[in-house]
């Protein structure tokens, strides 16, 4: 709708003219954006969009319309074109804007130029055309030029790397080819019509032949080819045994012997089959690997094995070798089966197997060497062999740590049928030497007890009439009775000891009393040989449980043995040391002494060390093993410290308590008044 028009626009001039002869919608304002005169083009366009009224104010179209850039961005009021006309006198040509009227989107291009008047915008000229055709058109385009600049991108990167992967996989068939060429192993490929295609330089190593001589088949003209798991079968029909049913071959052994040299190696051949969709046999690949090292070392060690065997079978010593904790036989002889019983192996079962206590039974044995890892000797062991004679063999058992950490236990046994022989021999004799002793001993008592009771009897009832002569013939007598009572006691007692019948009978008595008694009374027997007897004890008093007869036998035993051998102007020192649950009895010389080597042997029955004092000392020897033997059974240990030239000392434990009590009575001593026990003891001192 046409408004009046103000003094910059007069109707019929050249101006309107102008205006009306433009294509587009065309508005001429005033300074504040009122319309003052529009183009019919304009108004045509302006009547199909509003039907009610028309537009007064060119900015109610920025009001009125949602107006965005080109780039979708909403436009500020500072940024349409009218006012930066009006305001700044920009000349704006073409700017394209996007106008939502009524939820349809419409491009245009707007155009604005000011109307200036001496310096001043009085008014504006503004121009729209609608471009959306030709904007979608061209967004169009453009839309469809990016997608073929990406389309061309791709394509062209798909191509760089098809390019790379194809020189990619052209490095990779070289370095294929070097790796293939530098394995040890030799790769043969045959096609289905069972011709070589492809092979690697280790096959003309091993081979020791060219590729034309490999093409044509040359390795059967120069080898003589032997298969070592099928010796019978010729090579050709083991290969077609593979080839032809697409079967692998797996670890296969063949002897290669030169016809020409006749040098010898071995190879191991593998196969695998190419097979296709159809299961066809596309291609069947072959490897071959140099083992003549290898086979020949395992031929020797076959060759050494069976020469084991043979010798070990040949040895008349039991041998066998035990693998832990499997107990699973590794070697057996033919001597130990035999000894052993048939089917040993199977006889092995897990029976009575405990550490505490180990039974002789085989499987018991070889649980606790693998176990304990220390070696272990059986009792001899009885064969009967097959003509009937009886043999005794001492099996031995030694563990030995294998570099995996495993154990192995090694047997041996060794014949002992001989000495088991004469040791069955020697305890016959020894048992008739002891019921001889026994007997005689037992025999002898009696005359002995005679005449001891008669000299008594002569000292007390013909004591006035016994000249001095009679006196030193009387005495000689006495002693040489005492000693005799001395040594068949001594017999008798460790005869029992050794039979298991010597008892004991314990009773409570203060044992440093009695033994401070004893050495007293011994006493006179030390002056008289010039030597000093010291008794001395940590406690004033100690009760004990023991067998009294039998301590005052090891104290007076020790004592006399302490005499014997201790020179004039020495010092015997009897020592009681009382602890808690224990005492110990010493008894110190400064005599003679004992050689190292010759100390174990003192215990022995009949045994003295030192002959050269056998004038002085005389004696049997057998006291010491009678106190060894009293001091074991009453729960006791005794010790020997000596040396040569400074003396000697035995120490003796005993317990206060002894637990090993029966009342079953040994045979008493002949007297029972301690200086008569103490003339009996020393009886054998000159």
């Amino acid at each position: 709708m046409q408004k009046s028009k103000s003094n910059i626009f007069k109707s019929g001039n050249l101006t309107e003219k102008i205006i009306e002869s433009l294509p587009d919608f065309a508005y001429i304002t005033d300074e504040n954006g009122n319309i003052i005169y529009s183009n019919k083009k304009g108004l045509e366009i302006l009547s199909k969009i509003e039907k009610s009224s028309a537009t007064e104010n060119c900015y109610d179209i920025f009001y009125k319309y949602e107006t965005f850039s080109k780039d979708d961005k909403k436009l500020e009021l500072e940024d349409f074109p009218l006012y930066r006309c009006l305001e700044y006198k920009e000349e704006i040509q073409n700017l394209s804007l996007k106008v939502n009227i009524k939820d349809q989107i419409v491009y245009v291009s707007a155009s604005t130029f000011p109307l200036i008047e001496n310096e001043k915008v009085i008014g504006a000229v503004i121009t729209f055309k609608n471009v959306t055709e030709d904007y979608l058109e061209s967004l169009k385009i453009k839309n469809e030029r990016q997608k073929f600049l990406e389309l061309s991108t791709e394509l062209k990167a798909k191509c760089d790397i098809i390019e790379i992967l194809r020189s990619r996989e052209k490095e990779h068939l070289m370095h294929l080819k070097d790796v293939i060429n530098n394995i040890s192993e030799g790769i043969l490929v045959f096609d289905e019509n069972e011709k070589l295609s492809l092979c690697n330089k280790a096959v003309f190593k091993i081979l020791d032949l060219g590729a034309i001589d490999l093409v044509n088949n040359r390795v059967v003209q120069k080898y003589e080819i032997t298969p070592i798991e099928q010796e019978e079968q010729d090579l050709k029909k083991i290969y077609n045994m593979y080839s032809k049913s697409k079967k692998p071959m797996k670890n296969a052994t063949f002897k290669l012997k030169e016809k020409n040299t006749l040098e010898v190696k071995y190879i191991e051949v593998n196969t695998a089959p190419i097979i296709n969709k159809n299961d066809e046999l596309q291609s069947t690949i072959m490897t071959i690997k140099d083992v003549t090292e290898i086979k020949i070392h395992q031929i020797n060690a076959e060759e050494q094995a069976e020469f084991v065997r043979n010798v070990v079978n040949t040895v008349s010593v039991p041998i066998a070798v035990v693998d832990y904790p499997s107990i699973a036989y590794r070697l057996t002889n033919k001597k130990y089966e035999e000894i052993m019983g048939p089917g040993v192996q199977e006889s092995l079962s897990e029976e009575n197997n405990t550490e505490e206590q180990i039974n002789e039974n085989l499987y018991d044995v070889l649980e606790f060497v693998g176990k304990k890892c220390i070696p272990y000797t059986m009792s001899p062991y009885k064969v009967k062999e097959s003509k009937g004679d009886e043999r005794f063999y001492k099996m031995k058992f030694k563990p030995y740590k294998s570099k995996d950490d495993t154990t192995r236990i090694h047997i041996y046994g060794s014949d002992v049928t001989e000495e088991i022989n004469h040791n069955i021999e020697l305890e016959k004799i020894t048992k008739l030497k002891d019921e001889f002793f026994t007997v005689i001993s037992h025999e002898l008592r009696t005359p002995l007890t005679i005449i001891y009771s008669s000299l008594q009897l002569a000292y007390d009832i013909y004591n006035r009439e016994i000249t001095p002569n009679m006196d030193k013939t009387l005495s000689r007598i006495n002693q040489n009775c005492s000693r005799l009572l001395k040594l068949i006691n001594n017999i008798l007692d460790i005869s029992k000891a050794e039979a298991g019948f010597l008892s004991l009978s314990s009773t409570e008595f203060d044992i440093v009393d009695l033994s401070e008694t004893i050495v007293n009374s011994a006493n006179s027997y030390a002056v008289s040989k010039g030597i000093e007897l010291i008794f001395d004890t940590n406690e004033e008093e100690c009760i004990v449980t023991l067998d009294k007869d039998k301590y005052e036998k090891t104290l007076l035993n020790l004592l006399s043995n302490a005499i014997k051998f201790t020179p004039e102007g020495k010092n015997i020192i009897v020592c009681l040391k009382i602890e808690e649950d224990n005492f110990y009895l010493s008894v110190k010389d400064y005599g003679v002494g004992i050689p190292a080597d010759k100390i174990e042997s003192i215990f022995d029955r009949f045994s003295q060390v030192n002959s050269s004092l056998s004038r002085r000392a005389e004696g049997t020897g057998i006291g010491l093993a009678l106190v060894k033997k009293i001091v074991e059974l009453m729960g006791g240990k005794i010790k020997v410290i000596s040396e040569v030239g400074m003396g000697t000392e035995f120490i003796v434990k005993f317990k206060k308590v002894c637990v090993k009590t029966n009342h079953v009575n040994s045979h008493a001593m002949l007297l029972e008044n301690i200086d008569d026990r103490i003339n009996i003891e020393f009886s054998d001192i000159n």
